[in-house]
């Protein structure tokens, strides 16, 4: 009878062992002795204390502290549930996943050992991975790109699994030898999208693509009352039409500033087409008045868009001479942002009304973008000019719809240009363009919002090689976040950028 217990015992012993340790996956366990050190670990990217959503891949990591040998533990509670050797930190995929669909919402411990010669086994200060039980839209968009002035030849539009580590490229411009840019999606579904082609060396002819319902076509995009052609898009989420505004962009570079460029519009209206039928026709085109970057409401009751007054008049003045006049003065130009309210019965707007005045204390206010409950709107704030992604100083900054309260969200805000941003569809994530890194290349973030519109500690997009972005001489620009994959084969789209393009019907309003 004894003996019996014992064995029960025994067997109870192991079982429970076995269950403190199931995750564990390799031969590595952590060390038993070591000495504690009252500092955080440096590890690339910085995933200390980040929140994540609960379907996100592995956050792979590098170990930047210098060592003869390295652990990794993750810990929920007591319980030890994975351990990797190695600087090079990466988690395995199924029991990640394995692990954040069964902790749900809170945080996950990390311990990072060190051993070295001279102290053995010392074990940093523990961070932590706070897992949200909200999930983010599993779909990022985005635009390959050398952070240069030219076309290049290797430029892409590519697609990002976030629950997964695959990409796919939807459209490669090295068929074209051409630019692609602006692509952007109807309410986070990829049935209808679009993306601007430039005229390339195999093909004389750019406009904008369409793809519709899985039809492709190419239009002009261009109307002929303006000068300008339809650049910025912003889709209603319903209903067959679409917001662009017709920019003509200009371009100058400094010599003697650490900003390299300085991009420019002399002039900038508002378009509404509708891409079915290749029509379009004017929203609003004032003399000296600069608008531009539309978006909607979710409801698509409201358009929001900037604008910015021409310092002094400008009319009369041939082209190259405005350019040069915007060009001297561009620090004087400060954007602000409006909305027009939208009759979806006569397909007219109202007279804009001001949301943000940026200008009244010396900014520039762009990429108005309102979240999927239309509490809030995040908003880039820059000393001047319309074109952030170059500018040091850009930031981000939020308005409570409601309360009327704005504020710089310093909770996500770092050294170096944070521009362009989305809102997932949940209104929880925001995924933002930022060049904090090294000023140069420009990487997407994620940050996580509460209920009171209090973000998170933004993470860089995760990489299965946590050294990837270091060794990628390209910038993520314009990331869009969407529900489901591009079906649209880029085939197809190939053979519509290498079509001519149809002619954009002009409406009277």
């Amino acid at each position: 009878m004894t003996n019996k217990k014992t064995r029960a015992l025994i067997v109870c012993a192991i079982a429970l062992l076995v269950g403190a340790l199931v995750y564990i996956t390799t031969s590595a366990s952590p060390p038993k002795r070591f000495v504690e050190l009252n500092e955080l670990p440096t590890i690339y990217p910085d995933y200390v204390d980040v929140v994540v959503p609960k379907n996100i891949v592995p956050l792979n990591f590098y170990i930047e502290e210098p060592g003869d040998d390295y652990r990794t533990v993750v810990v929920d509670g007591d319980r030890a549930l994975l351990c990797v050797a190695g600087r090079d930190v990466r988690f395995p995929e199924k029991k990640w996943k394995q692990i954040l669909a069964q902790k749900g919402d809170g945080a996950l411990k990390v311990d990072v050992y060190v051993k070295t010669s001279a102290q053995g086994w010392t074990r940093f200060k523990t961070f932590a991975f706070n897992v949200s039980k909200d999930p983010v839209d599993e779909w990022l968009s985005y635009r390959l790109i050398e952070p240069g002035y030219d076309y290049g030849g290797s430029i892409c539009l590519a697609q990002r699994n976030l629950t997964t580590f695959d990409e796919r490229v939807f459209f490669n411009a090295n068929a074209t030898r051409s630019c692609v840019n602006c692509h952007a999606f109807q309410n986070r579904e990829t049935k209808n999208f679009m993306f601007h082609y430039r005229k390339g060396q195999k093909n004389p002819e750019g406009g904008t693509i369409f793809a519709l319902d899985g039809k492709v076509q190419k239009i002009t995009g261009k109307i002929e009352s303006l000068s300008g052609s339809c650049s910025y898009p912003a889709w209603r989420p319903t209903g067959d039409l679409v917001a662009f505004s017709s920019n003509k962009t200009y371009q100058v570079f400094h010599t003697l500033s650490s900003q390299k460029i300085e991009v420019f519009d002399i002039e900038s209206d508002l378009v509404l087409l509708n891409p079915g039928k290749n029509t379009a026709r004017t929203i609003t085109s004032t003399p000296n008045e600069f608008e531009t970057f539309p978006s909607w409401s979710p409801d698509g009751k409201t358009l929001y868009y900037c604008s910015a007054r021409a310092p002094a008049p400008q009319t009369g003045l041939n082209e190259k001479t405005r350019a040069l006049d915007v060009a001297e003065r561009i620090k004087e130009f400060r954007y602000d942002v409006y909305k027009r309210e939208f009759d979806e019965s006569t397909q007219t707007f109202s007279e804009p009304t001001l949301v943000v005045d940026a200008s009244a204390s010396g900014l520039s206010a762009l990429f108005p973008r309102v979240s999927p409950d239309g509490r809030r709107l995040v908003y880039t704030v820059a000393e001047s000019g319309t074109f952030p992604i170059w500018r040091p100083e850009a930031e981000l900054w939020i308005k409570d719809l409601q309360t009327g309260e704005e504020r710089p969200l310093d909770e996500i805000n770092a050294r170096g240009a944070d521009s362009y941003h989305t809102w997932d569809s949940s209104g929880r994530w925001l995924v933002f363009s930022s060049r904090r890194e090294d000023g140069q290349y420009t990487r997407p973030y994620f940050a996580h919002f509460d209920e009171n519109g209090r973000a998170s500690k933004p993470f860089v997009l995760p990489q299965r090689d946590p050294l990837a972005n270091r060794r990628l001489f390209k910038s993520y620009n314009v990331p869009e976040l969407t529900i489901e994959p591009i079906r649209v084969s880029n085939r197809a789209l190939v053979d519509a950028a290498k079509s001519d393009p149809l002619a954009t019907r002009e409406e009277s309003r």
